[in-house]
Formats: C-alpha cells, sequence, structure tokens
C-alpha cells in the first residue's frame, strides 16, 4: 500500500510542472476572459463592471446577428452540399486507374494554398474588371456580369463557394481513407448474395463509413463557425454586413473598435454556439456508427 502511494504521488509531481502551465495559459486567462466578458474595457485601462449589457447588445447589433446567420448558413451548406460532394469524389478516387495518384494530388493541392493567397487571387479575378467577367463578356453573357465581390446578394455566395475549392479535397481525402479501411471481404460477400452498385453503397459502405463521416462534420460544422479569413481579406465583411460571420464581428469589434469586453463576451457566444452544435451534430451521427 505504501507503495502504491509513492509512486501516485511521485507521478502527481511528475505531472504538477505540465498541470501548472495549462493552468497558466488556459483556465486562467478563460476564467478572466469570462469576467472581461462583463465590462466595459478597452483592453488598457480598468475594466468598467456593466453586467449582462454585452451579451444583450451582442442580439441587437447587427455585425453580431448577421455574422450568426451567415455562420449558420455556411454550416448548412457544409452538411448539406459540400460533404456529399466530397463523398462523391472519394468513392470516385477510391477506384484504381492509370493516373489515380495524379488525380488525388491534384484535389488536394488547394488544400495546402494559403487562404491569404487564395483570398487575394480570387479576389482579383472576380473584380467587376477582372477575368471571370471578361470570360463572360466574350461569351456574350453581358447580363451575367457583376462586382461578385461588391454586391449585397452575390458577396456571402461568391465566398461560400471560394472555400469549396478547398474544403471538398480535405473532406475528401479523409472520406478516402475511411474508404480504404472497409474490409474487401465484406464487398465480396454481399455481391455473392446478388448485391450491386448503390445496395453495396448504401447497405454497406455508408454504414461502415460512419465513424468517419462523423469526424468530417464535426470539422465542417467547427470551421464554418470559425470562418474568418475568406471575408477577412476579401471583402471585410461587406458590403455592409453582407458578408460577415461572427469570427470576423468579434475580430472587428476588438482590434477596430477597441471593445473588448464586448468583443470577449462575442468570442464566448461563438464558443458556446461551437459546443452545442457539435453535441447535436456528434450525437446524432455517433447513433448510426457502425464498429468495423
Amino acid at each position: 500500500m505504501n507503495l502504491n502511494r509513492r509512486k501516485f504521488w511521485t507521478g502527481v509531481l511528475f505531472l504538477l510542472p505540465a498541470l501548472a502551465v495549462f493552468l497558466l495559459f488556459f483556465y486562467y486567462p478563460f476564467l478572466e476572459s469570462v469576467y472581461y466578458s462583463f465590462t466595459l474595457w478597452n483592453g488598457s485601462g480598468k475594466p468598467e463592471f456593466i453586467g449582462w449589457d454585452n451579451y444583450v447588445n451582442l442580439f441587437t447589433d447587427p455585425h453580431m446577428t448577421d455574422g450568426l446567420q451567415n455562420s449558420l448558413k455556411m454550416a448548412v451548406f457544409g452538411i448539406v452540399v459540400q460533404n456529399p460532394l466530397a463523398l462523391l469524389v472519394a468513392v470516385l478516387i477510391n477506384k484504381r486507374f492509370r493516373t489515380g495518384a495524379f488525380i488525388r494530388t491534384a484535389i488536394y493541392f488547394p488544400v495546402i494554398v494559403s487562404l491569404v493567397v487564395t483570398s487575394v487571387v480570387w479576389g482579383q479575378l472576380l473584380q467587376f474588371d477582372g477575368f471571370f467577367n471578361e470570360i463572360l463578356n466574350r461569351l456574350g453573357l453581358e447580363s451575367w456580369t457583376r462586382d461578385w465581390l461588391g454586391t449585397l446578394k452575390t458577396s456571402f455566395p461568391t465566398i461560400i463557394l471560394l472555400s469549396q475549392w478547398q474544403a471538398i479535397g480535405f473532406c475528401a481525402v479523409i472520406y478516402l481513407a475511411g474508404l480504404q479501411s472497409i474490409p474487401p471481404d465484406m464487398y465480396e460477400a454481399a455481391e455473392l448474395e446478388g448485391a450491386r452498385g448503390f445496395t453495396l453503397f448504401r447497405n454497406i459502405t455508408l454504414p461502415m463509413l460512419m465513424p468517419t463521416v462523423t469526424i468530417v462534420l464535426f470539422l465542417t460544422v467547427v470551421g464554418a463557425l470559425k470562418l474568418f479569413d475568406l471575408p477577412y481579406i476579401m471583402t471585410n465583411g461587406g458590403p455592409g454586413t453582407s458578408s460577415y460571420t461572427l469570427f470576423l464581428a468579434v475580430y472587428n469589434a476588438a482590434f477596430r473598435e477597441n471593445n473588448y469586453g464586448y468583443a470577449t463576451a462575442g468570442g464566448i457566444f461563438l464558443a458556446v454556439c461551437i459546443i452545442v452544435v457539435s453535441v447535436v451534430q456528434l450525437s446524432v451521427t455517433r447513433r448510426r456508427e457502425v464498429e468495423l
């Protein structure tokens, strides 16, 4: 018994330095942020406690409300459109063909390109006098030309579509890994029973792939709610608040308006949204998982 206690306390002593660092750089800043979210603070002076005012203002501030709506739209688009397309791409490139390695590399290549570079390049291409509108003019589709990032109705849909250039390749690679982990014997046994085509996909591929679906959906939802780079560089939330995201609204409140207490409240609200949506999504998808 004494030996076990000695081992226990020896382990605790070894863990204390790491635990102290974790408490100092994670829990203490988090608790301090919770306090600041109830204050009026410009980042340097003494915080002034104002109670729940910051959280109440979140629901009347058009930057925050429109940002939340756009972030949720992005998450829904990711679930409904992005993931099925990524799964389709993964199924297609999972087949053996001569240029398979090249195509897989080409699909994943956009993921390793910096979002800053992506934003600048696409921003130039989508200007009113940019390359994309020039192509439309040459095809005789002048009525379709517009400032894709400077129009209320097209700014955020354009950003959503541009984000898919990277997102679909990223998700497809994860789905491809999941597809290749399914034992081939299961397909062979099903084919002996007469199963073909979509029947194989519905009864074997999709159920066995559900753990991967859970991971991909989680990454998709969290990534959508945290979207910042593209709207910040390409439109800075404009025109108006049409392409704001919740993360961008929090950033601007802190670093443009110097309202750090309000920005902290927005950040905590964003974290709560991510936790709630993620818990719901994980609880739904995990019920459908099948153990390999």
